[in-house]
């Protein structure tokens, strides 16, 4: 049995604690059998009510679709909403860059060079065709099973397409006096973001310095906060972290290319499109400078434990108003912004931010295209 695009999609899951992959603040990841091809593949679940007119994975998948051709974009095989679920049908993957780091130590600069170049080629892709990620971090970079010479980005679900117009800049909220999470995951995030400015490309190349960093130092200057300090204290204080790490701050012991990209990245202006090429080559400069081949196989997780200095000794002092009506809060590693408002979306069957919306044309040429997912069984 041949199963096409004009075919529904049938999966077999394993048996429940054995097949899950993975967790995220919206969605579990199973690995699944599809039936008739036997293709193993990973089973994206996402609770959602049918009244929803913008569920999360579907915006994944359609995201996935008008993205493919890349390298690093994983294959999308289908998406089916049933009942109170929808699901989306995906590449599977093997394990991530934060999976291969090694306890607390940094990584080789050949190793970093090498996840930048291929970061920054399928960012290339991404910001080209109009889309900024808005969630850069380790845990999205996987390694294809196939190839261990190449890696995946994954987690589109608070993705959107960017406005080039500049009045959009200019529209912005104060996280703190709004009490309102950030975009992105809170280590992660761009300056921009704690400021409340809506996101563009410029923001996914700050991001993606933050991972070069912390692959070479084997960490920053803003740690993980305490799970029970509220997440706008939390936020206020990483924000005065970050805008206190300049570049080369950031980068002392290392080669300045690493410094010079978050410094770049933060002199772009919001409708400026990231020099990807100019960057790349930067970074295959440094590699032939250091006699380092970028070609093919595997990567090198050899533990490194450089001297790093720390250009913010003392944490700093914020002021946060009715903190204490906050309630607790967590670190913020390895959630989105969009946590706490899917959960109330699943309360108030309302609907998700319509700027994540592609133009109504476009989706419906995509969902023409993908597969749909009729039924999904535990053996």
């Amino acid at each position: 049995m041949t199963l096409g695009p004009a075919g529904a999609l049938k999966y077999m899951l394993a048996p429940y604690g054995k097949g899950m992959l993975g967790k995220g603040s919206y969605s579990i990841v199973y690995r699944a059998t599809e039936e008739g091809s036997g293709r193993t593949v990973a089973i994206k679940k996402s609770r959602v009510s049918n009244l929803v007119k913008r569920p999360t994975l579907r915006h994944e998948a359609r995201l996935l679709e008008l993205l493919k051709g890349q390298a690093a974009i994983p294959a999308v095989y289908g998406y089916g909403q049933l009942e109170h679920f929808e699901y989306m049908s995906m590449e599977l993957l093997g394990s991530s860059v934060a999976e291969l780091r090694k306890d607390d130590a940094g990584v080789t600069v050949k190793t970093v060079i090498r996840i930048m170049d291929q970061a920054l080629a399928v960012l290339e892709h991404i910001h080209s065709l109009g889309i900024v990620h808005r969630d850069i971090k380790p845990e999205n970079f996987l390694f294809a099973l196939d190839d261990p010479s190449t890696i995946k980005l994954i987690d589109f679900g608070i993705s959107k397409p960017f406005s080039r117009d500049k009045s959009t800049a200019l529209k912005k909220y104060d996280p703190l006096k709004e009490r309102r999470h950030i975009v992105g995951t809170l280590y992660w995030a761009s300056l921009n973001s704690h400021n409340g400015e809506d996101l563009a490309p410029r923001d996914d190349i700050e991001s993606l310095a933050f991972v070069g960093f912390f692959l070479l130092r084997g960490n920053l200057p803003w740690k993980p906060r305490p799970r029970m300090e509220s997440q706008l204290r939390s936020q206020e204080i990483v924000r005065a972290m970050k805008a206190a790490c300049s570049g080369p701050d950031l980068s002392a012991g290392f080669p300045k290319e690493f410094g010079e990209l978050l410094t770049y990245s933060r002199s772009l202006a919001y409708d400026e499109l990231p020099g990807h090429g100019a960057l790349r080559k930067s970074f295959s400069s440094l590699a032939d400078g250091l006699g380092l081949s970028l070609d093919g196989g595997p990567f090198d997780w050899t533990p490194c434990y450089p001297q790093t200095t720390n250009p913010i000794p003392d944490e700093p002092t914020v002021s946060v108003p009715d903190e204490d009506e906050d309630g607790g809060g967590d670190d913020g590693l390895g959630e989105d912004s969009y946590y706490g408002t899917d959960v109330d979306i699943w309360d108030r069957q309302g609907e998700r931010d319509k700027d994540l919306t592609l133009p109504a044309e476009k989706e419906a040429e995509l969902d023409s295209v993908i597969p749909l997912i009729e039924e999904v069984q535990r053996d």
